[in-house]
């Protein structure tokens, strides 16, 4: 059985976890908002009977682990059981140690907003670095695994799912409204930072210099050139075009090294959200995500 877990990784999945817990106690549980997945139907039952959010949620999830580890894998298996049971322990912890920031319970917004944006972040981050909380966020990394869906939004469609639920359990339609600005924005947030770590621009070049820009850009950067045949339409001229993939802070230096060359070669930029292979997932001096 082989099983690589990282130190970084679990490090990640326990700063999310800090990030959401904190983010679900003092936001959503002090200012009575509920949430979506499972901690929202944990919160539920805190509202209706003061049941534990961090008991609820750890119990909810036990059954999911078995989802986790048929699909998922080994490591991620154990990725998961890192987040929900440190989610779980953090929820605990910040019930017995709430903070109290006094805002306007009859203002909502502001609070509706804090909540997604601390959710939103710590679950993307946990998720990112391969774990998740347990509940839908074990639906979501699998769709994403055989289906490629984006799992913000695959968490969102849940947790609409259990605003419903909100509304009916308890029939305030103002704590429900405010409850979906807190899942959308976090929905958002989770596809933010899903991307962010991948976000890189790819660059199309046609130059007469076209090798010796290739070989710059192959020695200066470091980085991949691929030649793709092209034929210009007007002139009929048939001229190899160069593609490559930067991280955003290298875009600068790009284009310097290519007008050094030729002042006048044709450069189009592409927005990149995912690098997989040598020069980024691949060599860890190179990682898009330190950019």
């Amino acid at each position: 059985m082989n099983i690589k877990l990282k130190i970084s990784n679990i490090f990640m999945i326990l700063l999310g976890s800090i990030i959401f817990s904190f983010g679900i106690i003092n936001f959503n549980m002090a200012y009575h908002l509920t949430e979506g997945g499972f901690t929202g139907i944990a919160l539920i039952l805190y509202h209706l009977f003061g049941l534990s959010p961090a008991l609820m949620n750890l119990i909810f999830n036990i059954p999911l682990f078995i989802i986790g580890y048929r699909f998922l894998g080994r490591t991620s298996f154990l990725y998961t059981l890192i987040g929900s049971l440190s989610a779980s322990f953090f929820l605990f912890v910040f019930e017995l140690f709430p903070v109290n920031f006094a805002l306007n319970k009859e203002d909502l917004f502001l609070v509706a907003l804090l909540a997604g944006v601390m959710i939103g972040l710590g679950l993307g981050i946990i998720l990112r670095a391969g774990g998740t909380t347990g509940g839908v966020d074990i639906f979501a990394r699998v769709t994403k695994k055989y289906f490629n869906w984006p799992m913000g939004r695959v968490i969102f469609i849940f947790d609409c799912i259990v605003l419903v639920i909100t509304y009916l359990a308890l029939g305030d339609i103002r704590i429900t409204l405010y409850t979906f600005i807190c899942v959308y924005v976090g929905g958002k947030i989770i596809d933010i930072v899903q991307d962010a770590g991948y976000t890189a621009r790819g660059a199309l070049i046609i130059s007469e210099h076209y090798q010796t820009i290739g070989d710059e850009i192959n020695t200066v950067l470091e980085r991949g050139v691929t030649q793709i045949a092209a034929r210009g339409h007007y002139s009929s001229v048939n001229r190899p075009m160069l593609y490559c993939v930067v991280p955003k802070n290298e875009i600068t230096r790009l284009r310097q090294l290519i007008h050094a060359i030729d002042p006048h070669a044709f450069i189009s930029m592409l927005e990149v959200h995912e690098v997989h292979g040598e020069g980024f997932t691949l060599d860890e001096n190179k990682q898009l995500i330190e950019s």
